[in-house]
């Protein structure tokens, strides 16, 4: 269980520890997909899309939307299906170094749900990375075992990243409230002093003749 929290925190870390421009580009992406979300909870019975989401964003900040939102519905909708199982693809080519797949897959899964729908939509890309992750470690069984100079599936290691994928796509609607948490508790947050690694002192092969010597 330790393990676990511990894997937990250091993902948790992962998300948040990321370049500038990822920062704020998650941070769009995260708010847009936790209204999307909570709104199919809150309104059931009008649920809002996600671009229905985003064009009342735009609109708060008084900008004119004009038909963009209609256009861009019209020109995905014909691709629901195929957008969920891009953006389930996505989700599974996340690690924690590229972290902009998991992004990029949650656009298309919401844009996607224009025409399939709020459950479908997310239901069919979770569906595509597990069947990713299955066929992969599938493969990995029957691969060569020993590492030498090719690069080999392994079941321990698609497992792992294959967890590693879906926890750190799962956590993009949660970026948003997290990362203003974590700036907003860094201030009041003490923490221990960095302690540097001293390494070991290892004596020279010509520094321990004279003792062998001597003990000759």
């Amino acid at each position: 269980m330790q393990a676990r929290q511990e894997e937990l925190a250091r993902l948790y870390r992962a998300a948040l520890d990321r370049p500038r421009w990822q920062q704020v580009l998650a941070f769009a992406v995260s708010l847009w997909a936790l209204v999307w979300i909570l709104g199919q909870f809150v309104l059931a019975e009008e649920s809002p899309s996600a671009l229905d989401v985003l064009g009342h964003f735009v609109a708060r900040l008084g900008m004119t939307t004009g038909e963009w939102a209609e256009r861009l519905s019209a020109a995905w909708q014909s691709g629901g299906g195929a957008l969920a199982v891009l953006g389930g693809l996505l989700w599974a080519a996340t690690t924690e170094r590229g972290q902009v797949p998991a992004l990029l897959g949650w656009v298309a899964v919401m844009i996607g749900a224009e025409r399939l729908g709020y459950q479908p939509a997310v239901l069919l890309a979770v569906a595509t990375m597990v069947c990713f992750v299955v066929v992969l470690w599938v493969a990995s069984l029957t691969s060569v075992r020993f590492v030498d100079r090719h690069a080999v599936l392994l079941p321990r290691d698609v497992v792992r990243a294959g967890v590693t994928a879906a926890a750190l796509s799962a956590v993009v609607p949660l970026f948003a409230p997290a990362f203003f948490l974590n700036r907003l508790s860094s201030p009041y947050v003490t923490k221990p002093p960095h302690r540097p690694r001293i390494p070991e002192q290892t004596t020279p092969a010509d520094a321990r003749e004279p003792e062998l010597r001597g003990g000759e």
